[in-house]
């Protein structure tokens, strides 16, 4: 399959009817499909709303007919169509699977029948208008299911049930070598929801489909690494290719919208125009580094939109056109394609975080750094720093540093006082805001799994307080750490929350490792909460701790 550039353009026909024009870089007023045709998308996906016109805030959109029309634009102009079915009157999403008004009385046989028939008939009539989609998603998101109540889950039973409904609908409408049938879930750098998912539904009954579709918004599920592993992974456990068919960044920073000060951080690039189309092209790149070319494509949600003073939301910040209905840099990256792709190449340093230390004591810069590179990974580079400051003036100075292989500079920040503050935390990252990569992780082998685990807090769309998951099948050992300059004498303290399962024979201990020696304490795993430890030792002069957790899943012996 042709690389697919895609993107969601469902809002399209209430943009053009409230008399929104969209515009090239000169200003040159211009179809929106022509528009994105010209910097290289070859695929729309649209969604389809059973009954709209049941939801006021709907505007009646969305609907067979808008669908229909849409479909022909989108044939007209020679690109794929990929249909997205909510089953729902309105959004339906890991949070929201509400049925359709004309289908809240039925029984669950009834349901799936319904879900049939009416996912047969809409295909069969767009089939005879000549504009069957080449792929259809059976349901939007269905990660904690759909058709609430009777497909949430836990219950898979039910849910497949309604999916597999859905999936012989598809079929029945048209075969596998006229449209294909994709699975869309969201989490798309996290692996175990994933695999919990796939694996409980094929258990439960799930009927073949075609392809995986992801969505992956990097400020809220997972880092770029995670992204690219968790792809890798699945591919190998299921044999299906896969597309990241929601993605987006945003251009500036929004109070009233998404991405703020915190969230443009969890994302790890700028919300800015250049930002934003450096997130594309590292989205790209990572799913046309997978491997035989399974990674199928990538489509921008909802890019099509203009910002409206004091309306806030997804167009506040981040379509792909400023307030003037001009499009911006980010749309050059649909001009990819897969001999483009440079997997090697540097995307970002990650930079140490600033650093505080006392007057007369030694800066302790990083010799290593980690780089993302084009393909998703991350790897340790060594770092040559320019100057380093003079710590016998206090001040604060920004140091820069040549990064081996990298063509733009590191940059540290450094401030020298006289004395330091009061608690300190000396370790950098402790929220994972960067995945790994500030930490040093060892495990045994690759079959141990170590991924961020969010933990997600309201209010919507609050980012998620991340943990780390270790899973493995087998016997294994597996720690996690960082070595930090300690410059003042005292008493220090490791705390970590840990919550474990499957922990027969399972050694886990928390350690500081000192000139002194080590420091040790042992944690009991439950998996009914998140439990807290700690362990303490005495520093009598500055030196490097490495401090961390180690886990060793021993064989269990007569």
């Amino acid at each position: 399959m042709e690389f697919q550039k895609g993107m969601d353009l469902s809002f399209i026909p209430e943009l053009e009817d409230a008399g929104v024009q969209v515009k090239d870089f000169d200003g040159t007023v211009m179809d929106p499909l022509d528009l994105v045709q010209k910097y290289g998308v070859n695929s729309v996906r649209l969604r389809i709303w059973n009954a709209p016109e049941h939801v006021r805030e709907s505007g009646g959109y969305c609907s067979y007919a808008h669908t229909l029309a849409m479909a022909k634009r989108i044939r007209a102009h020679g690109m794929s169509f990929m249909l997205d079915f909510h089953y729902s009157d309105f959004w339906a999403d890991p949070g929201q699977q509400r049925k359709p008004k004309d289908w809240e009385n039925l029984s669950f046989k009834e349901l799936k029948e319904a879900v049939f028939s009416y996912t047969r008939d809409t295909l069969t009539a767009l089939k005879e208008e000549d504009v069957l989609p080449d792929i259809v998603q059976i349901g939007n998101e269905i990660r904690s299911g759909l058709l609430f109540p009777d497909g949430e889950l836990p219950d898979y039973t039910k849910m497949v049930q309604l999916v597999n409904a859905g999936i012989r609908g598809a079929r029945a409408a048209a075969g596998k070598d006229e449209m294909q049938v994709m699975i869309h879930l969201d989490q798309g750098g996290r692996y175990f929801y994933l695999k919990e998912w796939f694996d409980c539904s094929f258990e439960a009954g799930l009927e073949d489909f075609d392809l995986i579709g992801l969505s992956y918004y990097p400020f809220w599920h997972g880092t770029f690494t995670d992204l690219k592993e968790t792809m890798t992974k699945l591919i190998q456990d299921y044999k299906k290719p896969i597309m990241v068919v929601e993605t987006a960044h945003a251009w500036r920073k929004s109070a009233h919208g998404f991405i703020d000060e915190q969230q443009e951080k969890i994302a790890g690039f700028p919300a800015t125009p250049a930002g934003q189309k450096q997130v594309l092209d590292l989205v790209a790149n990572i799913v046309a580094s997978l491997p035989d070319e399974m990674g199928q494509g990538i489509y921008y949600w909802e890019p099509i939109c203009v910002p409206k003073d004091g309306e806030g939301g997804w167009s506040e910040n981040m379509g792909l056109l400023e307030e003037k209905g001009t499009i911006m840099e980010g749309i050059r990256s649909f001009l990819f394609t897969r001999n483009d792709a440079c997997p090697e190449k540097p995307a970002k340093i990650y930079e140490p975080e600033p650093m505080t230390v006392v007057k007369d004591e030694a800066c302790g810069l990083p010799e290593m750094l980690p780089v993302l590179l084009y393909d998703g990974m991350v790897e340790q580079r060594r770092v040559n720093w320019n100057e380093v400051p003079d710590t016998r003036v206090t001040g604060e100075y920004d140091v820069t540093g040549n990064v081996e292989g990298v063509p733009f500079a590191a940059h540290a920040k450094i401030c020298v006082v006289e004395e330091l503050p009061e608690a300190e935390n000396l370790l950098l990252d402790v929220g994972w805001e960067d995945g790994l990569a500030r930490w040093n992780v060892e495990k045994s082998e690759d079959a141990v799994a170590v991924q961020l685990f969010p933990e997600f807090v309201d209010p919507f769309p609050a980012p998620p307080v991340n943990a780390v998951r270790v899973e493995a099948p087998k016997n294994f050992t597996f720690s996690i750490c960082q070595t930090v300059k300690v410059q003042e004498a005292g008493t220090y303290t490791l705390s970590v929350a840990f919550q474990g399962t499957d922990t027969t024979n399972v050694d886990v201990r928390l350690f500081l490792n000192t000139e002194e020696g080590k420091e040790e304490t042992v944690i009991h795993p439950t998996e009914h909460a998140w439990t807290g430890y700690k362990v303490t030792c005495e520093i009598r002069k500055p030196q490097e701790v490495t401090a961390g957790i180690r886990i060793h899943r021993r064989r269990c012996t007569a």
